[in-house]
C-alpha cells in the first residue's frame, strides 16, 4: 500500500477517504484495469460499465474469512483480494475466491449457499451477476432466501441506466434492500458497497448493488476520473501511476517465464 504522503491534503470531495485508502483504491484499479486489458472475457453481452471499477470498489473491503464469487474466468476479484498477479494468472484455486460457474443464476445461488454457512460469524459473500441484467427473475429465489434469513451477502449486478431493478418496487417484496449506484465511479461504488458490507457483517441483511452507466459530467474513464480526485488533492499521480505500472510489467514478465 503506498505511504501516506508528508503535505497536507488539499480540500476534496471525498474527505471520509484517508489519503492512503484513496491511494491504494488507484492501484488496485489500475492493476485491475490492466488485467482485464490482458485477459479479455468472451461474453454474450457488452458491459455497460468498467467491470474494473465495480471489483475495486467492492472487493477491496474484503477481510479474511469473507468471500468473492467471480465471473467464470475473471481473475480481477482475485487480483483486488491481494493475491500475487503469478498465482492469479495461473489459475489455481486461491483463498477468498469461489470457483465461479457460467450463470449468474448458479454464481448467486452458490454465494448464498456460502453465506448460509457462514451464519452467525461476521464473515460476508459477495457475488456479481455480470453485464445488462435485464430482470431479477432467475436471481430471484437466491435474493428471497438470503434476505429471509438475513444473510450475509452482498448482491453485485450490471443494469441499463434507466432500469429499475433495485427500486423498491422490485426489492421491498423480498425483503431486500437495494441500492443503485454510477459502476464507473470507483469512489461511489466504494462508499455503497462499504455500507452494503457493514449491514452484512451485522446481520442486517443482505444489500442488492445496482451498477449503472450513467451520464458523467467528466471521462468515463474510471481510472482517469480517480485520477482526477487525487489530483485535487494535491498527491503525486504521475509517480504512483509509473510505480504501478513498471511493478505489474515486472511481475507480469516473472508469471509469464514461471509458466513457460
Amino acid at each position: 500500500m503506498p505511504r501516506r504522503p508528508g503535505a497536507a491534503p488539499a480540500a476534496t470531495p471525498h474527505p471520509l477517504i484517508s489519503n492512503e485508502r484513496i491511494q491504494h483504491l488507484y492501484v488496485t484499479l489500475l492493476r485491475t484495469k490492466l488485467l482485464r486489458q490482458r485477459n479479455r472475457l468472451r461474453e454474450a453481452a457488452v458491459p455497460l460499465v468498467a467491470r474494473e471499477a465495480i471489483v475495486t470498489g467492492t472487493v477491496t473491503h474484503l477481510e479474511d474469512g469473507d468471500a468473492v464469487m467471480p465471473l467464470a474466468g475473471d481473475r480481477l476479484a482475485a487480483l483486488a483480494r491481494g493475491h500475487a498477479l503469478r498465482h492469479v494468472l495461473a489459475g489455481a484455486p486461491l483463498p477468498g475466491v469461489l470457483a465461479s460457474v457460467p450463470t449468474a443464476e448458479a454464481r448467486f445461488a452458490i454465494a448464498t449457499g456460502y453465506a448460509l454457512a457462514q451464519q452467525g460469524t461476521k464473515h460476508v459473500a459477495l457475488a456479481f451477476s455480470g453485464p445488462a441484467i435485464s430482470s431479477l427473475d432467475a436471481l430471484r429465489p437466491s435474493l428471497a432466501y438470503a434476505a429471509a434469513h438475513k444473510l450475509g451477502i452482498v448482491f453485485v449486478i450490471e443494469t441499463a441506466a434507466d432500469a429499475d431493478l433495485s427500486s423498491a418496487r422490485n426489492t421491498q417484496p423480498l425483503g431486500l434492500y437495494g441500492i443503485p449506484v454510477d459502476g464507473n465511479d470507483v469512489v461511489a461504488v466504494y462508499r455503497v458497497a462499504q455500507e452494503a458490507i457493514l449491514r452484512a457483517r451485522r446481520g442486517v441483511g443482505p444489500t442488492l448493488i445496482d451498477c449503472k452507466p450513467w451520464p458523467l459530467d467528466g471521462p468515463a474513464d474510471p481510472v482517469r476520473r480517480l485520477e482526477q480526485a487525487l489530483e485535487r488533492r494535491g498527491l503525486p499521480i504521475a509517480e504512483l501511476k509509473e510505480r504501478t505500472l513498471a511493478a505489474f510489467k515486472r511481475e507480469l514478465s516473472a508469471a509469464t517465464r514461471k509458466r513457460r
